[in-house]
């Protein structure tokens, strides 16, 4: 009997290579109130988090969630006006999903992202009919790196655990895949990939990734 194989893609930095309009929305809230973000400091230990994270880091306080919800409209409605002129699939993302599910894969995007994001992304670009579960940051009460989002979106997909190969393109991510005993494809757009420790697989884009090659990833 063929087993269920679930491939549960990170949005940012993996659907899509939005990761550099967000970092310069970020660097240009942050220095709106006097703090300079490092972007490598940034890359390692905020992203992937739900910006109320995010901003508990650098404000090295605690944020109310009013106030975190204020920020992230300011922060978000930049990030969208910065990538919407770029606002593209990543390369070989659609042969990849069109594959998996010619394949019969069962596929689920996993974001720490808010539905506003996700509908920018998933909606704007048409990718939505391709994934048959979503778990964004809204659903979630634990950001990455805790493994709850992906453990939500495998049960959404009827797919165990140890069946599920994450598409990641943070640290964070790739520590929640591990946490959630998943295998993990990383997406090198925004860490090197010697910085991953647990990847068993690694790659630019989609372009050199095969659903077949990627679901034998998934754990005996």
């Amino acid at each position: 009997m063929k087993r269920e194989i679930g491939f549960l893609l990170d949005m940012d930095g993996v659907v899509c290579h939005n990761m550099p309009a967000h970092e310069e929305a970020w660097t240009s809230f942050f220095r709106g109130r006097g703090i300079e973000i490092e972007l490598n400091d940034f890359r390692t230990n905020t992203m992937g988090m739900p910006t109320r994270e995010v901003l508990r880091y650098y404000f090295k306080r605690e944020v109310p969630q009013e106030e975190a919800d204020a920020a992230a409209l300011v922060k978000e409605t930049l990030y969208r006006k910065l990538y919407l002129p770029r606002r593209s699939p990543a390369a070989g993302l659609m042969p990849f999903l069109k594959g998996a599910r010619a394949g019969g894969y069962r596929v689920g995007l996993g974001t720490g992202s808010k539905d506003d994001n996700v509908t920018f992304i998933l909606d704007g670009l048409e990718l939505r009919p391709w994934f048959d579960a979503v778990v964004d940051g809204g659903m979630v009460t634990k950001g990455k790196p805790d493994p709850e989002t992906f453990l939500i979106l495998a049960d959404a997909l009827k797919v165990a655990p140890k069946n599920c190969v994450v598409f990641e393109d943070s640290l964070l991510g790739e520590e929640a895949a591990r946490r959630a005993g998943m295998a993990v494809v990383a997406i090198t757009t925004s860490h090197r990939a010697d910085e991953f420790k647990h990847a068993a697989l690694k790659a630019s884009d989609f372009t050199t990734l095969s659903p077949a090659i990627t679901a034998a990833l998934a754990r005996p």
